[in-house]
């Protein structure tokens, strides 16, 4: 329950679907299936990566190494998660058309399924951390604290939900999805904080903030780049699988280079890893 908190406020925003138009439950579906794709790609690797070293770590009753662990698995999670939520809220349209635009699926349901994902995608990166902050308290032994945490998130995405989907319909919901992810996070690191101690908190906000800055001009451009690759054909046809294609290598390209001036050391380490391996 403590890991996937998201999954069960998934659900529950399923069944609350079910009152709003028909479409609603296949809307959120869809988009939930593209947000997977880079949650289990990066976010469920990397706390499956750290659990065992901060496990060691607390173990041996190294609180120092597992803040740095915990430390460097969040910058991690900052430096992939907030480019791939720009990429996914710039490029949301062409995805969503690509992947299903076909058969029954039409213009309206590719227009509210991209609703979907990028109010969706607005959670990636703190359900993604969640899945960093949550191995820290199961390496100390501590099972009922990410549970407590969950269930108040749990309460909160429904009141978030009805609160929402007034208002926004389907897509009210999942922005109560990635709201009660944000308040889960943060109630995990504060939780961590009082456990540990300070956790390095200067330099995890210049982090962000650093790769928040380039993922928002890389967002521009990529925008930008799909408005004038898709402004004469979309679908599902081998041009337009082409063209958002090389919207993403552009993305790639245009945050590595700003990443690059900005001296991220994510980003060094991340080519150092993959010069070892």
């Amino acid at each position: 329950v403590g890991a996937g908190v998201y999954q069960v406020n998934v659900v529950s925003g399923t069944i609350l679907a079910s009152f709003l138009l028909e479409g609603s439950i296949s809307w959120l579906y869809y988009a939930d299936r593209v947000f997977q794709f880079p949650l289990g790609i990066f976010a469920i690797s990397m706390g499956t990566a750290v659990l065992p070293s901060l496990s060691r770590q607390a173990a041996s009753g190294d609180t120092e190494g597992v803040k740095a662990t915990f430390s460097q698995g969040m910058r991690f999670v900052f430096f992939i998660t907030l480019p791939a939520t720009a990429g996914l809220i710039a490029l949301a349209h062409p995805i969503v058309s690509v992947l299903f635009q076909r058969g029954e699926f039409g213009t309206h349901d590719l227009e509210m399924t991209a609703t979907a994902l990028v109010y969706f995608s607005a959670g990636l990166c703190p359900v993604s951390a969640v899945r960093v902050a949550a191995p820290v308290f199961y390496a100390r032994k501590d099972a009922v604290t990410p549970v407590r945490i969950a269930v108040v998130s749990i309460v909160l995405n429904i009141l978030f939900s009805i609160a929402l989907m007034g208002p926004l319909k389907h897509g009210g919901l999942a922005l109560a999805t990635s709201l009660a992810s944000a308040v889960n996070l943060v109630l995990l690191v504060v939780m961590i904080r009082k456990a540990l101690g300070r956790l390095g908190g200067s330099s995890l906000l210049l982090s962000m903030v650093r790769n928040l800055f380039c993922s928002l001009i890389m967002g521009f451009c990529v925008h930008g780049l799909a408005i004038y690759v898709f402004r004469s054909y979309n679908g599902s046809s081998f041009r337009a699988i082409l063209g958002l294609s090389a919207c993403i290598v552009a993305g790639i390209a245009v945050y590595g280079i700003l990443s690059r001036l900005m001296k991220s050391p994510e980003l060094e380490n991340l080519l150092t890893l993959l010069k070892k391996s």
